[in-house]
């Protein structure tokens, strides 16, 4: 499978690359170049300067793609916020109707749809819950840009799935007792949740746009992974459980 990755240079992107790169042909782009790591163990990958708030730039990047994952993200620029977290969407999604493209990965932070009226009073919450993202420009934006990808999957027949993500962490972080938001994912997890957004049968979707959290199936279950676990497959290898695990093993509760 052809497949463009926008934003890919980022934190998450190296990662993906890594994990898609053996088994797919990418055109790897961002506003910044490609680490030269990267470049050096994909040396047979289209690497390309692509800015996603420029449609045209989008749209000759998307040419001849079989899929688009779209890891862009700009979190505190106003302007750029919009530019890049809704505009963008919007380009990436034209493009895909433009060509033909029938599978477009999005991505997100979690409260996107579960925003503070979501987490401060709510357990066991679902990614399918009527979104509330709150007032923050960051899952403002976001939002905008997943509701574009939505009201595209119905018109087209372009097959999307929204990642949602918060923390993410090396496997080397993971110390017993840390502690942490219980929304935390290791970056191979991570990497994994595109492969299976990427390769699973459009058949096996409930419908054309479908919305996952993504975490290292945290003990507390304040957030639910269990849709992407039941229908792409998902099955964390790390075990983020450590953080919240007591310090010393040898402690028995007493009576």
């Amino acid at each position: 499978m052809k497949v463009l990755l926008l934003g890919a240079n980022g934190y998450m992107g190296p990662h993906v690359v890594r994990r898609l790169g053996p088994r797919h042909w990418l055109r790897i782009t961002d506003i910044r170049p490609a680490p030269q790591e990267i470049r050096n163990e994909f040396p047979h990958f289209d690497y390309r300067d692509v800015d996603i708030s420029k449609r045209d730039e989008v749209f000759a990047a998307a040419e001849g793609m079989d899929a688009i994952v779209n890891l862009a993200v700009v979190r505190q620029d106003p302007v750029l916020a919009f530019r890049v977290n809704t505009l963008g969407c919007l380009h990436v999604m034209e493009a895909a109707a433009q060509f033909g493209i029938r599978r477009v990965i999005n991505t997100g932070p979690h409260f996107t749809v579960a925003g503070p009226s979501y987490e401060g009073f709510d357990f066991a919450i679902p990614p399918d819950v009527p979104p509330h993202p709150g007032v923050g420009l960051y899952p403002i934006s976001k939002f905008l840009g997943q509701e574009i990808c939505r009201l595209f999957a119905e018109r087209f027949d372009i097959f999307v799935i929204t990642l949602l993500f918060y923390l993410l962490r090396d496997v080397s972080e993971l110390r017993r007792g840390a502690g942490g938001i219980p929304f935390i994912v290791s970056w191979g997890d991570c990497a994994e949740a595109f492969r299976l957004a990427l390769e699973i049968e459009a058949e096996k979707l409930p419908s054309r746009c479908e919305v996952f959290f993504i975490h290292g199936k945290v003990p507390q279950g304040k957030f639910l992974v269990d849709k992407a676990e039941r229908i792409l497959g998902f099955q964390p290898q790390d075990d983020v459980s450590v953080l919240w695990r007591r310090r010393d093993e040898n402690i028995h509760n007493e009576m």
